[in-house]
């Protein structure tokens, strides 16, 4: 080849060189900002997944302090109720809204908490529902039975197994160790 030929050529080279630098500059400074937008897009992801889940366990301890709270508190006040018909009174207008309370909270605990939580907590409020049948014809009859109030009063006693094992359902689902048993 001539010289001629290879300044020309030469010359081709930089001026495409010279009129392509601006449009390899500016595609690879697309690239970039697309890939910079892509990993913030993925963090920002990644964050509300991490926000999202620890709303949920949030949500999950609070339905979690519901039921337990309420499922003591309804079987306290049926105790309490108990003692009270042994002296004569009626039950405490309290026992009925305990009650209520804890079935709205099972109501909305059943859709937000799993099965392996919920099935501990489906065997309190069937307990709770058997003790109250169990207590409904001692509070209507002033003469009540000694042997069905003994069976009431143990029953209550013996709530504090499916209680104990539903925190434990709750306590393993939010990660916590299982509470000592006595």
């Amino acid at each position: 080849m001539s010289t001629g030929v290879i300044a020309l050529l030469v010359a081709v080279v930089g001026v495409a060189g010279t009129l392509l630098a601006p449009i390899t500059t500016a595609w690879v400074s697309s690239r970039s900002r697309r890939q910079e937008f892509e990993l913030q897009q993925d963090s920002d992801r990644a964050k509300r997944h991490i926000d999202d889940a620890q709303a949920n366990l949030e949500r999950r301890r609070d339905a979690y302090v519901a039921l337990n709270s309420g499922a003591r508190r309804y079987r306290f006040l049926m105790m309490e109720d108990l003692y009270a018909v042994r002296r004569g009174a009626g039950p405490d207008p309290a026992t009925e809204l305990a009650r209520v309370e804890f079935q709205d909270t099972y109501a909305q605990a059943q859709m937000l908490v799993p099965d392996d939580v919920l099935r501990p907590c489906q065997t309190v409020r069937v307990a709770l529902a058997e003790a109250k049948k169990l207590m409904d014809p001692l509070a209507e009859d002033a003469t009540h039975d000694q042997q069905k109030w003994q069976e009431a009063h143990t029953f209550l006693i013996d709530m504090w197994e499916p209680i104990g094992v539903m925190q434990l359902a709750m306590r393993q689902d939010l990660g916590i160790s299982a509470p000592p048993r006595p």
